[in-house]
Order: C-alpha cells, then sequence, then structure tokens
C-alpha cells in the first residue's frame, strides 16, 4: 500500500486548512475507504482537501497485482456475505450440503449389496474394508470400514459373532478370476478347487482389501478387483485376481458381465489400454506354459465348462 507522506504547512497558513493538515497527518498507512470517508469528513476546502484528495488519487494509481486484487476482493465479498443474515444462512446451507457430501461420499458405511445402488457404485469407486471370511476361490466376504487409515477398526469394529456379520458384510467376487469349483449341491469339486481356497485365504483372510468397484451381479454378488499391500510396501499393492491367475490357481473369466479392473497407469502409457484384461491374459498363458496348478492336469477342464457339464446333468436328472 502507497503511504501517504504527512504534508506540513507553515505556521501562517489560514485557519481553514487546519482540519485539511489534521487529516493529512493522520492519513499514514490507512485503507483507501478511510481515506475516502476522511475526505468526506473535510467540509471546508483549500489545500487541505486537494492533499487528501491527491494523496487518494496516487494511491488508486498505484499499481497492484492481479492476485492481490482478487484476493481483495474475494475477502471483502465473504466479509459482506458474512455479515448479513440470509449470507449467515447461505453459508451454513452450503456447510451442511457440504458435510453431508463428504460422509455420504467417503465416511458412509454401505452394510450388504442392498446399499449398493447405482448411485453409490457412481460415486464410490474404491472401497476399503477387512475380510471376514473366504467361501470359496474367487469369492470372499468384506466388512466395509470406510474413513481415514489407522481409526477404522476403532470407528467401525467388527462384529464378534456370526449373527451380527450375517447382513453386515459385502459378498465380493473377484473380478476377471474363475477359480475352480468347490463341491456343492451334491457335485464333486474340481480340481485344485481347495488349493485355490487355501491361497486366497493367505492373500485376503482377516487383511485389509482394497476393492476397485466394477457391478453387483445377478446374485448380489460386488464384482470387484481386490488389492492388498504385503510388506516391505515398496514393491506396490497385490492384485489378488492377477496373483490368483499367476500361481495357475484360476482362469480368465470370459463369461458375460465379465470385468477385469483398470489398467495401471505404466499399461494406459506405453500399451495404450484401458484395463486390465491383456494383463490376465499374459499371466495365464504364462502360467499355461509353465504347467502352473491347473494347468499340470492332463485333462484340463475350464470352470466355465464344469459348470455348463453340472448344469446339463442336473437338468437331464430333472427331465
Amino acid at each position: 500500500m502507497i503511504h501517504l507522506t504527512i504534508v506540513t504547512f507553515q505556521h501562517d497558513a489560514p485557519s481553514h486548512m487546519t482540519k485539511g493538515k489534521r487529516h493529512a497527518r493522520c492519513m499514514d498507512e490507512v485503507p483507501l475507504s478511510c481515506k475516502i470517508q476522511a475526505i468526506q469528513g473535510c467540509s471546508s476546502g483549500g489545500r487541505g482537501r486537494e492533499t487528501l484528495i491527491r494523496s487518494v488519487l496516487e494511491d488508486d494509481k498505484a499499481p497492484k497485482s492481479v492476485a492481490a486484487g482478487a484476493l481483495s476482493y474475494v475477502s471483502s465479498s465473504l466479509s459482506y456475505v458474512a455479515s448479513t443474515t440470509p449470507g449467515i444462512a447461505t453459508i451454513s446451507v452450503m456447510a451442511t450440503l457440504a458435510a453431508s457430501g463428504l460422509y455420504w461420499r467417503y465416511f458412509r458405511r454401505i452394510r450388504n449389496a442392498e446399499y449398493l445402488t447405482p448411485g453409490v457404485l457412481r460415486w464410490r469407486r474404491v472401497l476399503v474394508g477387512r475380510c471376514t471370511s473366504v467361501g470359496d476361490g474367487d469369492g470372499f466376504r468384506l466388512y466395509h470400514q470406510p474413513g481415514l487409515p489407522f481409526i477404522r477398526d476403532y470407528l467401525y469394529p467388527i462384529p464378534t459373532t456370526p449373527t451380527a456379520l450375517r447382513n453386515s458384510t459385502l459378498s465380493v467376487r473377484l473380478a476377471g478370476a474363475d477359480a475352480p469349483e468347490a463341491a456343492h449341491f451334491g457335485n464333486p469339486a474340481q480340481p485344485y478347487a481347495k488349493e485355490a481356497l487355501e491361497y486366497l485365504k493367505t492373500l485376503v483372510l482377516k487383511r485389509t482389501v482394497w476393492l476397485e468397484v466394477a457391478h453387483v451381479d445377478q446374485y448380489k454378488r460386488l464384482v470387484a478387483t481386490p488389492y492388498v499391500w504385503n510388506a516391505p510396501y515398496i514393491f506396490g499393492r497385490t492384485n489378488v485376481s492377477l496373483r490368483m491367475i499367476k500361481e495357475g490357481l484360476a482362469v480368465v473369466y470370459r463369461s458375460g458381465g465379465a470385468s477385469y479392473g483398470s489398467a495401471t497407469w505404466w499399461h494406459r502409457l506405453f500399451f495404450k489400454v484401458s484395463t486390465g484384461e491383456a494383463r490376465l491374459e499374459r499371466a495365464e498363458e504364462k502360467a499355461r506354459r509353465l504347467k502352473k496348478g491347473i494347468w499340470s492336469q492332463k485333462q484340463f477342464e475350464s470352470p466355465n465348462d464344469y459348470k455348463k457339464r453340472v448344469r446339463g446333468a442336473d437338468h437331464g436328472k430333472l427331465t
């Protein structure tokens, strides 16, 4: 801000200049608005009033940065709005809406599949929680724990009884991976179904899991790409679907409604792909070439072919 130079007058100055001189001496380091008010209060004319007007004009011509001017304008506007009753009401409503939006998007716990509405899936692209159980080689249950790290367990403690957990967890289906089918409905399990189940447990059970959400399937399961972090953490997170395929304990899921997660940044940059399908395909081809897991069998039957065969056999029994 331009400081106003104190103007001194001779002792024999006319008496009508006294008021202008007094205003000039008190104008040092005061805002422009105060100077204008001082001029308005200086009723007598003469050199004193001219001096005040000249100082105001010089201050108005002083160069100011765009950022400083914008900041000053915003500050004065907010001060004015906050000083009025409608402004206070508007600020209160906006603050309430912002707090509600933050809670709904980041801190609202999703109890089960009934909470996974299209609006939730549109905005909640990543869910974090703890795996409470593993049902088979490509599915587990997750207790959603939103909020900041290190305090999730305190804000949302996991129930310890099966009854309390029954309607408080999400059924998660691994996106892009199809593991050997376990025994159910009187049908035998596929080879390596048990190994796939045990390996998935080592990856996610009782651990914090990050889910990259895709969609909800016809069985009310959340199809998502799970990620976990392993010590020493410098190698990045582990894609659970990809790891299962690499170990030969799952194949790439190719049926309807398939989702493969998003591609990593270097795949988007160098390979110009947006999904992780190509990466899963390469992992499957490598596991097949190395004869790992399910690929070590002489007669291999994919999980999808197994399900088709079982459904056909069950249909034949009914007819």
